[in-house]
């Protein structure tokens, strides 16, 4: 594989960029709906689905760039739950009640062109159980920065001592939200909510991920990526701001090195997931490049996260800061597919298989 991105994946990431618009002002989140009207008015939901889909069948190889530059912004971002979703209802092993309203083959033109999404729920505490009628899944989770209008929510659940992923209608009876006094997250309560399709176990007895957990695993670490890159952005532009003594703080070694240190983790496994999402492309084994790339991701955005707050002091704890932002989505989002440290653990086993 090449270690650098070609032209049309720069392309990509350039054109996300200007849609997204520059940097507001301080503390300032990106408004879902305009995120939201970005990716679809450049075609962005329909990357990585299927020509019979209206798709454009990219790759996860482009699928990259576009989540890495929506966690540089920290942007509420619809498309790995777009995707996900497509994922899920046309995974061969995922179950669900028939007939399906809408069917799939209605659905995923709709998830293509933008015109129906998901969000992506997060927890450990639902529960899927079949019955005769479906599955039901009863139980609570977080639901960070749903995007405007979702249709459905994607809910990891648990079922006989395995993880699954359920996709829940919006409007389904016995499911509710409520607001948390988490900045952008808000819970999801359901109580025997018939889901609209379930996956086979994530993990399989061996503990070997499934394709849909290592594509997920993979946009996700793109995404994580991306925020630790943004918050690195923010801490360079403050320690060169910022003077003490009559120079700039950048100018400590005791400052300016971890940054850099930093700085080639962030290359790092900006390598390593873009050589995980070339493996899933082309049909090669993929499962430990996506789970140690995301450990690692995982890691990088807490650690650079957290030094991004520090530089910028007493500062970086208002809401008048940009940075607490990349701070409190790195708090959610690395734990979404396991922590790092369980996940490092499975990268050891499969390594050793």
């Amino acid at each position: 594989m090449r270690l650098e991105g070609d032209e049309l994946q720069r392309d990509l990431a350039r054109a996300v960029r200007a849609g997204l618009g520059p940097p507001g002002e301080a503390g300032e989140l990106l408004d879902p709906d305009q995120v939201h009207a970005c990716l679809a008015d450049l075609d962005l939901f329909a990357l990585e689905l299927p020509d019979s889909a209206s798709g454009l069948a990219m790759g996860l190889t482009y699928a990259v760039p576009v989540c890495e530059e929506l966690g540089r912004r920290a942007a509420p971002d619809a498309y790995r739950s777009g995707v996900l979703l497509a994922d899920l209802v046309q995974s061969p092993e995922a179950v669900a009640p028939e007939p399906r309203s809408p069917a799939v083959d209605d659905l995923l033109p709709l998830l293509a062109a933008g015109k129906a999404t998901a969000g992506l729920a997060a927890g450990a505490g639902v529960t899927a159980t079949p019955t005769a009628a479906g599955w039901e899944l009863h139980g609570d989770c977080a639901l960070p920065q749903p995007p405007p209008g979702a249709a459905f929510h994607l809910v990891p659940a648990h079922h006989a001592g395995t993880r699954v992923l359920a996709a829940v209608a919006a409007g389904s009876p016995g499911l509710t939200g409520a607001a948390t006094r988490r900045d952008g997250v808000g819970e999801l309560r359901l109580r025997q909510v018939t889901a609209y399709a379930v996956s086979a176990p994530l993990l399989d007895r061996d503990g070997v991920p499934s394709p849909l957990l290592i594509r997920a695993r993979i946009r996700q670490a793109a995404y994580l990526l991306g925020l630790a890159a943004g918050a690195h952005r923010l801490a360079l532009a403050r320690v060169a701001a910022r003077r003490q003594f009559g120079r700039a703080i950048g100018e400590n070694q005791a400052v300016a090195f971890p940054l850099a240190e930093q700085y080639a983790h962030l290359e790092a496994v900006r390598l390593l997931v873009h050589e995980a999402a070339w493996q899933s492309d082309t049909d090669r084994p993929a499962a430990v490049g996506a789970t140690q790339s995301l450990a690692y991701a995982a890691e990088l955005a807490l650690r650079v996260t957290a030094l991004a707050v520090h530089l910028h002091g007493a500062a970086g704890i208002t809401t008048a800061s940009a940075v607490q932002h990349y701070y409190r989505a790195a708090a959610v989002e690395a734990a979404r597919w396991g922590a790092p440290t369980s996940l490092w653990q499975e990268a050891g086993a499969l390594r050793l298989r």
